[in-house]
């Protein structure tokens, strides 16, 4: 009996053995792919052999608080509710249904509160929490940031609602024309959770965040004017535009206004001249259809998540526009390359349209990156790509340089780069996939995801800038 006792501890033992030899194993390739993919794009990302110098951007901007979700939907007793969609907040049972829809999706989103006093509450409580931290806030103030930092050579013209508290966390180099400047700041609150947070019943499937704002001045793009009438053409080289989706909380007549001088300001720009519009989350079908018709072939560029490309693709009829109902995480790799071909054909320069300005389009999403532009129009997209799928690990794990340890592929290991491709299996030798068609061309590469998120906020912005500095327009000289 004794003898049998000992051989089923020893048995036991050497199982044990085994499997944590075969873990630690597995964990060592695991590590070692990474670690391939971090090395190939250090030779993949090269700067082009002209880059931009002289920055024109706005026109959102203000002071961001960010706060634990949870923590806050807690302190204001709000139990996990009914998971909905609203396209506007007005109570707390609003925020509640419409965070909880994205926190089970996963999904970045962001809404506009139509209610001051009842956000004024909500900005006061979530003030009180220990972990309550504040950091630049918009789209263009954000971008404009993080190419101040990332290359300090740069000169920066920034034109939005700059308040007090903003006016000292902003980059000291950055010019900021007094028409810019307002009396009090505007305040977004950012509402971060992490992979597998549980609110209720509900489980995030990612890290992610989401935003509501009451914002009066980004609301109404109080700057709007003052953008286009300060944009010097003579001594820019490359115009950034963002904050369109903040005018969803107006009525649809002050929208359309308000796109139209969009419109009229874009047009006086020389074609000579890139414009990137970068897109954020909205949830009216009528406006988004309103900017995918009237704005987005008077850009040259364009930036979106897979929140706004499947919107885009459902407001405007294009490929797998069903999907956005029922997405979860990132789509399949092919459906994004089929979102951003129709993009490129319906609204972009093409034989089709000479007139559109639209040559390239930058989607990003938690997992990897896709580029396409015209033929012709952009050079550096393969560099451009790795340097903003880089940048995502690097700001994610708010390190300066990524390592294996830190960071999971999360791409599938057999994939459809686009609709009509092979099957191929990913080598992390070679990160970056292109492709092209007989008018466009395409880059791909995966993005390391941070096992720990610190921040979240910003990321869309820190990546779509990282992509611009890394790509040359050309389309100037046809």
């Amino acid at each position: 009996m004794f003898l049998k006792a000992l051989y089923l501890v020893i048995c036991a033992v050497g199982i044990a053995l085994v499997y944590n030899a075969w873990k630690t194993a597995m964990e060592v390739k695991k590590e070692q792919i990474e670690e391939d993919i971090i090395n190939a794009w250090e030779k993949h990302v090269v700067s082009p052999s002209v880059t931009f110098q002289n920055l024109h951007v706005g026109i959102n901007s203000n002071v961001d608080l960010i706060i634990p979700a949870v923590a806050l939907l807690k302190a204001l007793t709000v139990p996990s509710g009914t998971k909905e969609n609203r396209d506007v907040l007005n109570n707390v049972e609003d925020l509640r249904d419409t965070f909880a829809h994205f926190f089970a999706k996963g999904s970045a989103a962001e809404r506009a509160f139509m209610n001051k006093k009842v956000f004024q509450r909500i900005i006061s409580t979530a003030k009180m929490l220990e972990s309550s931290q504040y950091y630049i806030g918009g789209n263009a103030a954000l971008m404009a940031s993080i190419i101040s930092e990332q290359f300090p050579e740069v000169k920066i013209n920034f034109v939005g609602p700059v308040g007090p508290k903003l006016l000292e966390m902003l980059p000291k180099s950055m010019n900021i024309p007094m028409a810019s400047h307002i009396a009090s700041d505007e305040v977004h609150l950012i509402m971060e959770y992490g992979v597998g947070e549980t609110w209720g019943d509900l489980k995030s499937p990612v890290a992610n965040r989401f935003i509501t704002s009451y914002d009066e001045s980004n609301s109404q793009a109080t700057m709007l004017e003052t953008f286009f009438e300060t944009l010097d053409t003579s001594k820019t080289d490359l115009v950034l535009l963002s904050g369109l989706h903040i005018l969803e909380g107006q009525s649809k007549d002050f929208f359309a206004r308000r796109i139209q001088a969009v419109c009229e300001g874009l047009n006086e720009i020389p074609r000579s001249l890139p414009v990137h519009l970068e897109l954020a989350s909205m949830a009216n079908e009528d406006f988004v259809k309103q900017i995918l018709i009237k704005v987005i072939s008077k850009v040259s560029s364009l930036g979106l998540n897979e929140q706004e490309l499947a919107f885009a693709s459902l407001a405007g009829d294009g490929p797998h526009n069903l999907d956005f109902h029922h997405q979860s995480g990132p789509p399949e790799m092919y459906k994004a390359s089929d979102m951003i071909m129709w993009l490129l054909q319906h609204y972009g320069h093409s034989s089709h349209n000479r007139e559109s300005r639209l040559t390239r389009v930058h989607f990003h999403c938690l997992s990897y990156h896709i580029i396409g532009n015209v033929k012709g129009a952009w050079a550096n997209s393969a560099a451009a790509v790795a340097a903003g799928s880089r940048m995502a690990g690097k700001q994610a794990c708010d390190v300066q340089q990524l390592n294996s340890s830190i960071v999971d592929l999360k791409i599938p290991k057999y994939f459809k780069a686009f609709s009509n491709d092979v099957e191929r299996e990913f080598d992390p030798n070679n990160p970056v996939i292109s492709w092209e068609t007989n008018e466009f061309e395409f880059s791909l590469s995966p993005v390391l995801v941070c096992n720990d998120p610190q921040k979240t906020v910003g990321l869309g912005d820190s990546i779509s800038a990282t992509g611009l500095m890394f790509s040359q327009y050309l389309y100037a000289s046809k």
